[in-house]
């Protein structure tokens, strides 16, 4: 696996890393177990969980599954979205809900729709920070988490001195190594503009419907310290479908090189995530991509793209630019 240097973090991990939204969230404790073993054994070393994620059952599966292996990882969570408490019918129903998401998946949008009513958003208070910090380190079994984001936060949290000096303070006392923000691009491109204390890292959506990072702006994320950590590639399970059919259409162009045509010509998942990582990652600057990848084959494709890689760099950066270039008018859609 390929490892890199976080920005001034201190921290070291792989390029890859794995999203928890999915644990007990989309995918049952069995399946999140597995899928776990799978991203640890091939050597992911980036773990990215939240308060919210798995109806705030995530980070305890995940402290759960690191006991014995926490000081060979880097544990991301973060604070600002809480999860609502869950009643017994609710959490007897999870099962009932994740089984008909595998034989109807057409009813998967009403069941993320419904979830996502279970969760409370732009919670940035200090009283919520130092809740969801002792929070955190108490299911994640741990005396410190490596980073600790803010959660979809809105730009107004910028300006809030005191939520940043708090947040300061917990690195101070060693409960946290390192903050960023987690946020739409629209907030990132605030902090590129002038990065506020103590922030050493970004988190934020990159994939191929909407590459809106540009080179100057990873130029100057990396001049300033900052670790690029980059989500959603394959554009969410729902959108997985938009993102096959926005490469297979550059696969189908006459003026996309014969060779990428080629290896574009039959997207199975391993050319799919191939395409989509390493656009995402090689070259870049950006410092890590974190997929959902909740099943081990799924694991092992991503692993395999970022690994060995059938595009060359030329050709990785061809189809970043041509990317590019259709999405000045937007962002490509189906």
């Amino acid at each position: 696996m390929l490892t890199t240097a976080l920005g001034d973090t201190g921290l070291t991990s792989s390029v890859l890393g794995f999203g928890c939204s999915g644990v007990l969230g989309r995918s049952g404790r069995s399946e999140s177990l597995r899928a776990l073993s799978a991203a640890f054994d091939a050597g992911i070393t980036f773990y990215d969980t939240a308060r919210s994620y798995g109806y705030g059952e995530s980070e305890a599966l995940l402290g759960e599954f690191l006991r014995g292996r926490r000081d060979r990882v880097v544990v991301a969570t973060k604070f600002g979205m809480i999860p609502s408490q869950q009643t017994l019918w609710k959490r007897a129903a999870k099962p009932f809900a994740r089984a008909l998401m595998r034989v109807a998946p057409a009813v998967r949008g009403f069941v993320r729709r419904q979830a996502a009513a279970e969760v409370m958003g732009h919670r940035f208070t200090l009283a919520i920070l130092e809740e969801s910090i002792e929070m955190s380190l108490r299911k994640l079994k741990t005396d410190h988490v490596d980073l600790l984001y803010m959660h979809a936060a809105p730009s107004t949290v910028l300006e809030d001195d005191a939520l940043l000096r708090a947040m300061e303070r917990l690195v101070q006392a060693g409960k946290v190594r390192a903050t960023g923000i987690s946020a739409h691009p629209e907030v990132i491109e605030l902090v590129l503009e002038r990065p506020p204390r103590p922030l050493q890292s970004i988190q934020f959506p990159c994939n191929v419907l909407n590459f809106w990072i540009t080179e100057e702006e990873i130029a100057q994320a990396r001049r300033s310290g900052l670790a690029l950590v980059a989500n959603n590639p394959f554009g969410g399970v729902d959108r997985v479908h938009h993102t096959r059919a926005a490469l297979s259409r550059m696969a189908q162009s006459e003026t996309t090189p014969a060779a990428i045509r080629e290896k574009l010509a039959r997207l199975e998942d391993g050319i799919l995530a191939d395409a989509v990582l390493n656009v995402i990652v090689k070259g870049t600057g950006i410092h890590v991509v974190v997929p959902a990848m909740m099943k081990p084959r799924h694991v092992k494709s991503n692993v395999d793209a970022v690994t060995r890689s059938r595009f060359s760099a030329e050709e990785t950066n061809w189809l970043r630019s041509r990317l590019r270039e259709r999405q000045r008018g937007g962002p490509l859609q189906d």
